[in-house]
């Protein structure tokens, strides 16, 4: 290694220690459409079938929603083929002989209400008869004679189910407002635990479950024009207020010039800036030289008790949750809610956010788009007698409209 460092001594060369040119060429560039995903923005839909689902005694999908958020944590999916070396005429060749599923572990909050607990519970006395037996009186299961009694108990599988508890499992990961979809067919658990008691572990409980599936379903779409099942519904407890950022266009032009872009020029240009970088200074006549004159006018302003900057956290306030906060209430009326489905092409651009709410129970949109005429006139109308009850799901996503 030479004693000089060509870089370290290279003083006439324009090339020495620079921003991370490299990275922002890549990763945030063209709206970091090639950034990474983050890993903790994704949703989880677990469908029950029908049979299970609808069942009077079927009290964890009665929070089929909010079990998909209390999701801790999901693999996506996995594949393995088996490949097999061949000879052919001494020639090396590699044949694919099979595609195996690796199972996904998905864990969840255990939650106080015990929402996860019975779905574990149902999903077990469903398949398995050993949930659904008594331990007390003369007849009963698990006796140690049982064998010698003239009606013998069923154990195990014999159970006499052949539909399948889970319709599909699918794992959307979210990014720039789209998703991206991975649909398991057909799972079944493979194991499922209730996690674990601890004295002297002041953690969470958590449960967790390993899905096997028969094959996997890849689709991708944009959030706005056709979210997945429960994401944003306010019905469990998304927030669902407009954030105060705003685009390019809106948050840093703004409307009549009043964004921050204008207003960091604007500070940019005050006096006291002038009075550091001399009258009229070239850096603060460009945007760059805007931000950077702006930023120091404002910690001057600062020092001087100039600031506009506010002194109280308006966001701080908290309420309880029972108590109705008047922005979260629907801000249309059932009149109005109304006369905006009556017209045909609101309602070709709302049914399809209204539907996937799930708020017409074995109603989706494949349902609908498959449907004849008739059948999708007949959906419209269920829609509007669900406005008509003040069905919250419908007044919100048309009131967002």
């Amino acid at each position: 290694m030479s004693i000089k460092d060509l870089f370290t001594f290279n003083l006439t060369a324009g090339t020495h220690l620079r921003d991370a040119r490299h990275a922002h060429q890549i990763y945030t560039q063209n709206n970091f459409t090639f950034a990474p995903k983050q890993k903790y923005m994704y949703h989880v839909v677990l469908q029950p079938n029908p049979e299970v689902g609808n069942s009077v005694n079927s009290n964890s999908f009665s929070f089929q929603k909010e079990l998909g958020v209390l999701v801790k944590s999901a693999d996506l999916p996995s594949f393995r083929a088996s490949v097999e070396n061949k000879q052919q005429y001494n020639r090396k060749k590699n044949i694919q002989t099979r595609l195996d599923y690796q199972d996904c572990r998905i864990t969840l909050h255990d939650d106080n209400l015990g929402a996860v607990r019975a779905m574990f519970e149902e999903y077990y006395k469903y398949y398995f008869a050993d949930g659904n037996r008594s331990a007390t009186g003369s007849q009963a299961a698990y006796l140690q004679r049982d064998k010698y009694f003239g009606d013998v108990p069923n154990y195990g599988l014999n159970n006499k189910k052949r539909t399948p508890f889970f319709s599909y499992i699918t794992i959307y990961q979210l990014a720039r407002r789209e998703w991206f979809a991975y649909t398991l067919i057909n799972p079944l658990l493979s194991a499922w635990d209730h996690g674990g008691v601890d004295s002297t572990d002041g953690g969470f409980n958590e449960a967790s479950m390993s899905v096997a599936y028969e094959g996997v379903l890849y689709s991708k779409g944009k959030v706005g024009q056709n979210p997945p099942v429960g994401f944003g519904d306010a019905e469990i407890g998304y927030d669902v207020e407009p954030s105060t950022l705003g685009v390019i266009d809106q948050g840093f032009i703004g409307d009549g010039g009043n964004g921050l872009i204008p207003a960091l020029i604007g500070l940019g240009t005050n006096s006291l800036v002038n009075n550091l970088f001399g009258k009229s200074p070239p850096l603060v006549k460009t945007i760059g030289g805007a931000v950077v004159g702006g930023l120091i006018g404002a910690v001057v302003n600062a020092a001087t008790g100039n600031s506009n900057l506010p002194s109280v956290d308006t966001q701080a306030n908290t309420t309880t949750a029972n108590q109705a906060d008047p922005e979260d209430l629907p801000a249309l009326s059932v009149a109005s809610v109304l006369e905006i489905l009556s017209v045909p092409a609101n309602m070709a651009q709302l049914i399809t956010p209204i539907l996937n709410t799930g708020v017409l129970p074995g109603v989706t949109m494949d349902t609908y788009n498959n449907g004849t005429v008739d059948e999708r006139l007949a959906i419209e109308a269920d829609v509007l007698d669900l406005a008509r009850v003040e069905n919250i799901k419908v007044v919100q996503i048309v009131s967002n409209f």
